[in-house]
């Protein structure tokens, strides 16, 4: 008896091992996003559907570099070295999780096996559901970061009077540099902490692998990434020692880091393109097959590919490869790399897995370019708010430049003219005690126009960054912005001195 009970209770003690974790070791489980989980299961739904066993289902989904996949190599842990059933192993993993969306998941999936549910059924139901609710999530996301650009917009502008009210107002009183400096610093404090919020507001996603292997516009950022950045802060040292005006060294400092920014924007259209067309292209492929009963690489072979222009080229390469009788796993692999396409990558995954294991090249086709065809739509919507707010900040920092350079421009003028004007007098007459304007103080220039400088760099680096952290895709992307950003304040910096001056 004693026996017995010790046997009865060994699964709950394991179990209470198992998840057990050590404080100065990582957890395994990341955080899930819904990106994440709908591809573990539109990759999971696409072999199942395979009728393959449900072992394999859970190895396979146990290697797939998703943050869910941690879950199911415990599940599968569970399994092979305790002796669990998939349904205990499901519920056990599920009620060990702080994860509320696994929990959900692994319980449903664990009653879903209990009651005989098949796993192609249940998988394929659970793809469905969340896409919706990604779907949903996404677009909230898309509205919190449309409320967030409002406020960066109305936050930049009050941080821009901050500037402009200090410099008007010393002309009134002295205000000690101590100060000035601290009200800037809020100023730039507050519009970064507003950056870094959009950041976090944004979707999170990659977009751009770009690879040594992508194409020429991601290969020629790659190259440019480096020597853009060494050779702007090299010419701007060089040019400041000269003694070269700061609007000039901004402007060239833009013409540098320009090519790096162009070749990004171009990458990110070209793949935009190429994730467009694939969708539609499995879809023609599955359905070639299926009707014709032949192979993939013989369905390839009778598609007309001028209907996809974006992927024409590498499509021809990857017909000639499986025409080869190469590996058609290393041909898909090589195929998705050259694309610099996440999305592409992933969803030749999906078609490529499920086929080889034997499932209907039509319903894996269905799947993956389902999967494919709701991201973009998404990102979709997203480029519509990114679009508005990437010019509007472009032409806001040009306003907000323009301003706090003319204002600066304003003060050092009227102090110049306060200066010549008590210079002209006699120091020992009755105008100087009495009319010398006591109403006017004379503030430190020199600290102004570092002040003024320091803010328009800083808020062209600040304004950059949400630019790109709104529009998504690689982060070399943020060369094009910062360098619209310097020409702007350098033009504003060459013209304006000389428009004030004719005025005045």
């Amino acid at each position: 008896m004693a026996l017995i009970s010790s046997l009865r209770s060994l699964p709950k003690l394991i179990n209470k091992d198992l998840f057990k974790q050590n404080p100065f070791k990582q957890s395994p489980f990341k955080e899930v996003t819904g990106s994440d989980l709908f591809y573990q299961l539109t990759y999971m739904s696409a072999i199942a559907s395979s009728g393959i066993a449900r072992n394999r289902i859970f190895q396979m989904a146990s290697i797939l570099p998703k943050s869910p996949a941690p879950y199911f190599e415990r599940i599968q842990l569970l399994v092979q070295k305790m002796g669990y059933d998939y349904s205990k192993a499901c519920n056990s993993v599920g009620l060990g999780l702080k994860s509320e969306v696994m929990a959900s998941l692994l319980l449903r999936m664990g009653t879903a096996f209990t009651s005989g549910q098949q796993e192609r059924d249940f998988l394929s139901e659970e793809a469905l559901i969340t896409g919706q609710i990604y779907e949903k999530e996404y677009e909230r996301d898309l509205a919190s970061l449309t409320k967030w650009t409002d406020a960066y917009a109305a936050i930049t502008v009050s941080s821009t009077l901050i500037v402009i009210i200090n410099m008007t107002s010393s002309l009134i009183q002295t205000m000690g540099d101590a100060l000035l400096l601290g009200l800037v610093l809020t100023a730039a404090f507050s519009t970064a902490i507003t950056g870094w919020v959009l950041s976090r507001a944004a979707p999170k996603e990659e977009i751009d692998l770009f690879t040594e292997e992508g194409p020429r516009a991601q290969r020629m950022a790659l190259k440019l990434r480096y020597y853009s950045i060494a050779a702007a802060l090299l010419a701007c040292s060089l040019f400041w020692l000269l003694g070269l005006s700061t609007g000039w060294i901004l402007v060239i400092c833009a013409l540098i880091i320009l090519p790096l920014g162009i070749f990004s924007i171009l990458a990110g259209q070209e793949i935009d393109r190429k994730d467009r067309e694939f969708g539609p292209f499995l879809r023609s492929l599955g359905s070639m097959a299926v009707s014709t009963g032949t192979t993939i690489s013989e369905a390839s072979s009778r598609i007309d590919l001028s209907s996809f222009p974006a992927l024409e080229g590498d499509l021809t390469r990857l017909r000639r490869r499986l025409a080869a009788a190469i590996d058609p796993e290393l041909c898909w692999h090589k195929f998705a790399a050259e694309t610099g396409s996440k999305l592409l990558g992933e969803t030749v995954k999906v078609f490529n897995d499920g086929v080889k294991l034997g499932a209907d090249p039509d319903v894996v086709a269905f799947l993956a370019a389902d999967f494919s065809s709701r991201t973009i739509m998404l990102r979709a919507k997203r480029k519509v708010t990114a679009s508005t707010f990437t010019w509007l900040t472009v032409i806001m920092h040009g306003v907000v430049a323009g301003l706090m350079v003319l204002v600066f421009e304003i003060v050092r003028n009227f102090v110049l003219l306060l200066q010549e004007a008590t210079a002209n007098l006699d120091p020992g007459s009755a105008d100087v005690s009495q009319f010398a304007m006591p109403m006017f103080s004379t503030p430190n220039v020199e600290f102004f126009r570092v002040m003024v400088v320091a803010m328009i760099i800083l808020f062209s680096i600040i304004n950059a960054y949400a630019v790109n952290v709104t529009d998504g895709g690689h982060k070399t992307k943020i060369a094009f912005y910062l360098s619209l950003m310097l020409m702007l304040s350098g033009a504003c910096m060459i013209f304006l001195p000389s428009v004030v001056e004719g005025i005045l």
